[in-house]
């Protein structure tokens, strides 16, 4: 008898079925959540621009604006740190910048003559200040890195102290500072540039800046900043004018030090003709009143981003410009390396995390 090959019954789910509807409906849900996803992408991306013919490029420059503020030198053509050789100050940003993810390159900088530094010294001033030995030393060395920009073409900058330090996620904290730079100088929608042009020094490192209750600005928030309470420097009483866990974008009012300061080089040129003429106490002093009498057009970034590190005063820590001043000498370079320091108003270093697996916040200090 032979044998019979039987195939599986093949069974035919009618196309309006059960299955059929129990796929449609996951697809149906599937998709709901998809547009509802695009239409919270589309809001938080397109909420500063009308709607318009242009709105798709406008999108675009926004994300190349924040995606730049974030790469390794955070949206400038250069990062440049001032420095005058090897130390303790360059390992410790070297390596902090390799932690983090920055380029910053040191340029060679030449050390001016004593009889320049004197001649410097004795420029008349308008306002009978004149700069120490240290001070006209680091004054000098802020214009080699102007002529530097300069002479390199370099379209936008970032000029850093080499003793500067920073918070762990300082690219996050750029992103926001291009969102919000772009929006206080109302930066054409058109233009992915992250910082805009109309600036000519972008302050991001300072030890204090004014923001009275009144003060012109744009408030944004950040993780990442103390409580006024805790915030160290000469201006603690205005963090109080700024509401808690904000940043500002404002003018130029009083900022004092240069640890982190931009400039683009139509700026540099005219910073570096406004700066070079001397006759005042220090550079960032001569910036200062810049900023106040409108010569030079000064945006500020309150509280700072990026604060000097210094090592621990007990090993005779004395700054390079105190040592200029003849007011103090530095320890040997190994117990900086060895002992933890602090560093003022930066709530995670990143030299202290590279350098010791460790936070280092300063305490508050009044002034």
């Amino acid at each position: 008898m032979p044998v019979k090959m039987f195939s599986p019954k093949r069974i035919v789910t009618p196309p309006y079925g059960r299955t059929y509807r129990k796929t449609f409906n996951e697809r149906l849900r599937a998709l709901t959540a998809a547009f509802l996803v695009a239409i919270l992408i589309f809001y938080y991306t397109m909420d500063e621009y009308p709607f318009c013919s242009t709105c798709d490029f406008a999108v675009r420059d926004l994300w190349e604006a924040r995606v730049d503020a974030g790469n390794d030198t955070l949206g400038f053509h250069k990062i440049l740190a001032l420095s005058y050789g090897p130390s303790w100050r360059t390992r410790g940003l070297i390596a902090a910048a390799d932690y983090t993810g920055l380029d910053i390159e040191i340029p060679k900088q030449t050390h001016p003559t004593p009889e320049l530094v004197e001649a410097f010294q004795k420029i008349p001033s308008d306002t009978g200040k004149q700069p120490s030995n240290g001070s006209a030393y680091a004054w000098l060395a802020h214009l080699d890195l102007l002529k530097y920009v300069i002479t390199n073409n370099l379209e936008t900058t970032l000029i850093v102290e080499d003793d500067v330090d920073w918070d762990l996620n300082i690219k996050e904290q750029m992103r926001l500072i291009s969102d919000n730079i772009r929006r206080f100088t109302e930066v054409n929608s058109t233009d992915s540039s992250p910082y805009g042009h109309s600036w000519d020094i972008l302050w991001i490192g300072h030890c204090g800046e004014r923001t009275e209750i009144d003060t012109h600005r744009i408030e944004y928030d950040d993780s990442a900043v103390l409580p006024a309470k805790v915030y160290t420097g000469w201006s603690n009483k205005f963090m109080f004018n700024i509401d808690a866990g904000r940043r500002a974008i404002q003018e130029g009012v009083n900022p004092v030090c240069t640890f982190g300061y931009a400039v683009t080089l139509k700026s540099a040129e005219k910073v570096l003709q406004y700066a070079g003429k001397g006759g005042n106490e220090a550079f960032d002093i001569q910036l200062l009143q810049g900023c106040q009498a409108k010569d030079l057009d000064c945006l500020v970034v309150n509280p700072e981003v990026m604060h000097h590190y210094t090592p621990s005063k007990e090993l005779g820590y004395a700054s390079s410009v105190y040592e200029g001043d003849g007011k103090g000498s530095s320890s040997e370079e190994s117990q900086f390396e060895n002992i933890i320091g602090g560093t003022e108003n930066i709530l995670r270093s990143a030299r202290c995390r590279v350098l010791f697996g460790s936070t280092c916040l300063k305490d508050h200090r009044d002034y």
